[in-house]
């Protein structure tokens, strides 16, 4: 769960069946965003458990974030499945705890009674996380049926509690430190590597896997906004808006593992006949890598009002500029720290190589 971490954004286990085939297509669907077309894909066909759990999802994402009754049928297959394997209790938890889960949003009486057979599952499996998730939601449940507000906040309020259990940082977001899903968990990763960070723990609220109960996929698809991060136990309010130092700052506070701050970027001493501006893009685009060019397009302009003002602008600037600055990395100067790019022991940190395209290395070059 942490930044080296990568794994499927369904964690759907892949099989040479047709039937997972299927299910794989299915999944890729909804991960694009077509619940319509995952639906699509698995009507008519014979479902394993992993195909019944991702049409109930399918089901429940077309609906919205009430979901649908439709769901249940099934996560009820979908148990009926993994009971007969009674080895495999981690499974069994799983989607007892999906199907509770739905059960309490669609606020249905059998939710209570699901959600504690769940507890009693992941209590056998060694689940604590899932247990902590139970917990919370069974101590919650009564209040939010007679409270006002809505019950996916308070789901997303009892998820969080589980996997916020010390005060080491975390990031709950679309997708994985390495390939985020979504354009606002992608800035989030920019934010965090600007600020220096060489490893988070990151939960991907859209995959399933050990750490997140299966069926609980579509808590990505509530009305909470992401990505979040909590640091000491505590929510940081609009953390992605925080100056970069301000940032850092809090970071180094929760104890983040983090890089030490450079005087100079590495590529400052190739920089000679660009303008201000386009140096400081290189240094951005070194840290964040490419996309979000209205956000840097904002950044640059208090500084370098002669900047392109909008982000289509300057990422056509960028366009331009690239085969320069890739030229001028293969030239393998030497750096104030004596190394090279190739040579750099944090080459692979620098977001500015894959930004240019393949650089040689300087075995090409020999």
């Amino acid at each position: 769960m942490d930044v080296m971490d990568g794994q499927s954004p369904t964690g759907l286990e892949g099989h040479q069946s047709d039937d997972d085939q299927n299910v794989r297509q299915a999944a890729q669907l909804l991960s694009s965003g077509n619940p319509a077309a995952a639906i699509e894909c698995l009507n008519g066909k014979t479902l394993n458990l992993d195909g019944h759990l991702l049409m109930a999802e399918a089901l429940w994402t077309q609906a919205g974030p009430g979901g649908t009754r439709e769901s249940l049928k099934h996560y009820e297959a979908a148990e009926l499945a993994a009971g007969a394997d009674v080895s495999n209790v981690s499974k069994q938890a799983a989607v007892a705890l999906g199907h509770g889960w739905a059960l309490l949003q669609l606020k249905d009486p059998n939710a209570h009674g699901k959600l504690a057979f769940a507890r009693d599952l992941a209590q056998k499996d060694g689940n604590s996380a899932a247990i902590d998730f139970v917990d919370s939601l069974l101590e919650n449940a009564e209040q939010v049926e007679q409270a006002d507000s809505s019950t996916e906040e308070a789901t997303w309020a009892a998820f969080v509690k589980a996997y916020v259990t010390s005060d080491q940082p975390v990031v709950f977001m679309c997708g994985s430190i390495h390939e985020p899903l979504d354009e606002a968990s992608a800035s989030g990763v920019a934010r965090l590597k600007e600020a220096g960070v060489k490893a988070v723990k990151s939960v991907n609220v859209s995959e399933t896997g050990p750490e997140l109960p299966g069926g609980l996929q579509t808590l990505s698809s509530l009305s909470v906004k992401l990505p979040q991060l909590y640091l000491k136990g505590a929510l940081v309010e609009n953390w992605m808006k925080l100056d970069t130092k301000d940032l850092r700052s809090l970071l180094a506070d929760a104890g983040a593992n983090l890089r030490s701050e450079e005087s100079e970027p590495c590529h400052g001493v190739f920089s000679d006949g660009l303008e201000n501006w386009q140096i400081r893009l290189i240094d951005l685009i070194s840290k964040r890598g490419l996309g979000d060019w209205d956000s840097k397009a904002k950044e640059l302009q208090p500084d370098f009002p002669e900047s392109p003002k909008t982000g289509s602008e300057l990422e056509e600037a960028w366009n331009h500029l690239a085969p320069l600055v890739k030229d001028k990395l293969e030239e393998q100067q030497e750096m104030p720290c004596g190394h090279s790019c190739n040579t750099c022991p944090t080459k692979h940190d620098c977001q500015l190589h894959d930004a240019v395209g393949s650089v040689r290395d300087i075995e090409d070059l020999a």
